[in-house]
């Protein structure tokens, strides 16, 4: 019974060892993606988005005297449009640098792994084809201008 109990409790202390060391994995794992992803250098984009917006929301707001309530609803639909537009944007962005943070960090972690340099070309990929497509997306909607028609 002695033996029993003893082999118990020895796995006990190797399952929480186990688990502890799980759990360090894990936050380290989160720490890397947060700095890969995460840091304030990534956001001056969004930042630059945000305050477009708000320079066209305010452009918006003068120009409503001078339109119909139609042409007024339509143009603030779109303006929101392109927001919930970028919001996946930047969604997908963030999905897709969270997958190649993970595949690095795993291959970072794994000296057999680091024979092979393309094990993340895939992440990388889908990671600059989505950065890519917020830069496009920003480039297009930044050359729209809300323009009087002189009659």
């Amino acid at each position: 019974m002695k033996r029993y109990g003893c082999m118990v409790c020895m796995f006990f202390v190797a399952s929480c060892t186990s688990q502890e060391n799980v759990s360090d994995v894990a936050d380290q794992r989160t720490m890397y993606i947060n700095d890969e992803c995460y840091d304030s250098a990534t956001y001056s984009l969004a930042d630059s988005f945000d305050a477009f917006m708000v320079e066209r929301q305010e452009e918006l707001k003068i120009l409503r005297a001078e339109l119909s309530a139609e042409n007024y609803e339509q143009l603030d639909y779109a303006l929101r449009h392109f927001e919930t537009y970028w919001d996946k944007l930047t969604n997908e962005r963030n999905m897709a640098c969270e997958q190649h943070a993970t595949c690095q960090y795993i291959w970072l972690k794994n000296p057999e792994l680091q024979s092979s340099n393309s094990f993340c070309d895939g992440t990388d990929f889908e990671y600059s084809v989505s950065r890519a497509k917020m830069i496009n997306f920003f480039n297009d909607i930044e050359r729209l201008q809300l323009e009087r028609t002189v009659p």
